[in-house]
């Protein structure tokens, strides 16, 4: 039978204001090659495994909308046997009447499909949990559909007048309610209120795993829920393993995975598919890999599980000197971080010298006494925090060459700070190894992109002028940074440009009306050498976002607004 493949090239992105979430024009990553079907899959290094019998694993997927009968995810979907179909009744009494397969929270109805006529809308949501099937597939083969279900969490009404999603933190309180071991959350966006951190609160204190993407705005942050403590940070990597051109970065980020031409389920049919990309893939991947581990050890914490998969993971900073210490721990090695979770022995031999952030285990007997670690690339410093049940056991810690501590053991066991982008530590048998030992440890990198500018400014006045802030000197690589113009109601905004000296077609001056980068709203966007035209807006708003990648800066530009009659 053929299949439908759609050639869908789409960003689940978040935007800067509100708790929405919108598919954001973002432009596309020009280093982009057709690769196989597979690709993203392939690179995890998946083994098959044999599932542990009666083992259930329940993962949650918060998004737009679902089409349960397509091939790849109907036999995952999961069934509430506590309620009886169509009796309109609430059986279980956890307040929703016959959530059969799961709630639509916007709607307040069980039907978590996609709204007819609205499949290249509303296609997210069976995009994410097709990848998060496949990728558990490719581990259980067979033992697959008896072990993994898929909670749908619908939280985009039929009748949205856009793709904002506003009811994503009711959608992980469901799943949180309804005893999920994993929320993949594959958006991201706004300021978190008190009411919406404290859903988090209570899934995580439940030792639930949320999963979720850092946000495509090409910025050294990320955004919420991903952002908030205990929540697992999802970067996203091309087809060569470098940064995604579009994904936010940072020292928040855990891990980074597949998230360009990635393959997975379209709801147009039950047999069509799509290419993506985006951060979205990225964590519906990650969401996956814990899947995987979570069926290999049904026992395991959350913690065990974020270790197992971040002190196995391959460092891809050398492929990305630019953002070192910037993409977490690396791209994750299934077959890896399976034997690190179940095998007592395999986490001492486990630390990588280039990560630039993990664990080192060490226990008497079995393990060597010294370790160096020197990832790829400059940094301030190293925070190495240790637990030792010896507290008074002698440790060296370098930094670099020099002698940086030599004492108790104890005296670490509090956040310290190591000067330096490399360390090693030494144990001292002479004085007596500890029976055991933990050293938890991460890079603190240096942050050259907001030099000149960052995040969003809001000029105060109707009039003034705009720059991207670099003088005389070069613009900064991989910066991202937003000017937010609003001027009185009855007003629109005339732009010019005094000069513009930008990377042709590479970094450029994106000029939006209005407070978000939705295509429609695009006014223009600018970059080379030549001066552009007079721009005028439809409103009086106007939101000016700058970009740049990675080479070859310039010198910048300059630009003067003024208000003026919008008649």
């Amino acid at each position: 039978m053929k299949f439908i493949l759609l050639t869908v090239i789409l960003f689940w992105s978040s935007l800067s204001t509100g708790f929405a979430i919108a598919s954001s024009y973002v432009p596309s990553d020009s280093s982009r090659q057709k690769v196989s079907d597979n690709w993203a899959y392939a690179i995890l290094n998946i083994v098959q495994q044999k599932a542990k019998a009666g083992t259930i694993v329940k993962v949650a997927i918060v998004d737009d909308g679902f089409r349960l009968t397509h091939k790849t995810i109907r036999d995952f979907i999961y069934t509430n046997g506590k309620e009886t179909p169509e009796n309109f009744q609430d059986d279980d009494h956890n307040g929703y009447t016959d959530d059969i397969h799961g709630w639509d929270i916007s709607d307040n109805d069980n039907d978590v499909s996609v709204p007819k006529g609205k499949e290249n809308v509303y296609y997210h949501g069976t995009y994410i949990a097709g990848i998060i099937a496949t990728i558990f597939e490719k581990c259980y083969g067979e033992d697959a559909i008896k072990v993994l279900q898929i909670i749908p969490v619908k939280v985009l009404s039929d009748y949205a007048r856009n793709t904002y999603i506003s009811d994503g933190y009711k959608g992980i309180r469901y799943a949180s309610d309804l005893g999920a071991d994993i929320i993949c959350c594959a958006w991201s966006g706004g300021q978190l209120k008190d009411e919406e951190k404290s859903i988090l609160d209570a899934a995580l204190r439940k030792g639930i795993i949320i999963i979720g993407s850092s946000g495509n705005f090409y910025a050294e942050k990320a955004d919420p829920p991903s952002s908030y403590p205990g929540v697992f940070c999802v970067a996203s990597l091309d087809t060569l393993l470098k940064k995604s051109r579009y994904s936010n970065y940072g020292m928040r980020i855990d891990i980074a995975a597949p998230g360009d031409s990635v393959y997975g389920p379209h709801p147009l049919a039950d047999n069509a598919f799509v290419h993506e990309n985006g951060t979205s893939p990225a964590a519906a991947i990650v969401a996956g890999c814990a899947a995987i581990l979570k069926a290999a050890d049904p026992g395991a914490t959350s913690s065990e599980i974020f270790e197992a998969i971040r002190n196995t993971s391959t460092p891809v900073d050398s492929l990305n000197m630019t953002y070192c210490g910037k993409l977490g721990s690396g791209l994750p090695d299934m077959a890896k971080a399976i034997q690190f979770l179940v095998d007592p022995e395999y986490k001492f031999s486990a630390c990588s010298p280039a990560r630039p952030e993990g664990q080192i285990y060490f226990r008497k007997k079995k393990s060597r006494h010294s370790w160096e670690i020197h990832p790829e690339g400059a940094y301030k410093g190293i925070h190495l925090t240790s637990v030792c049940p010896d507290p008074q056991k002698i440790i060296k810690i370098y930094s670099g060459d020099s002698l940086w501590y030599n004492g108790p053991i104890g005296k670490t066991s509090n956040l310290i700070f190591i000067p330096g982008s490399r360390f090693k530590i030494e144990l001292q048998p002479e004085t007596g190894l500890p029976k055991n030992l933990e050293l938890s440890y991460y890079m603190e990198t240096i942050d050259s992109t907001s030099l000149y500018c960052h995040d969003v400014q809001f000029p105060d006045r109707e009039e003034g002028v705009i720059m991207d802030g670099s003088g005389h000197e070069n613009y900064a690589n991989n910066c991202s940074c937003k000017w937010q113009i609003n001027v009185p109601v009855g007003k629109r905004i005339r732009i010019e440009f005094s000069n513009i000296d930008t990377e042709p077609n590479v970094d450029f001056v994106w000029i939006f009306d209005g407070t978000s980068t939705l295509p429609e709203n695009l006014l223009a966007k600018f970059s080379g050498t030549n001066k552009p035209p007079v721009i005028t807006s439809f409103t009086n708003k106007v939101l000016v976002w700058f970009l740049t990648d990675a080479y070859h800066p310039g010198k910048g530009w300059e630009m003067h607004y003024f208000s003026e009659p919008a008649n």
